[in-house]
């Protein structure tokens, strides 16, 4: 008893697969970079950034 060839299943599925994976994974490193990375850069930032201000402020007042 032969078994029937697969033809255009295993493409199909292949297709959806990555479209699902590679979308997925898109939105996900989207979600990562705008909102967990750059907001916790920029508020490092705005940190380092104030620190700079008191010490230079400092440092011009003791002179």
């Amino acid at each position: 008893m032969a078994i029937a060839p697969i033809t255009g299943m295993l493409r199909r599925q292949l297709i959806l697969d990555l479209g699902v994976g590679l979308g997925s994974g898109f939105i996900m490193a989207n979600w990562y970079w705008y909102g967990y990375h750059m907001p916790r850069t920029n508020g490092r930032d705005a940190y380092y950034a104030k620190k700079e201000a008191e010490r230079a402020a400092a440092l011009s007042q003791a002179q």
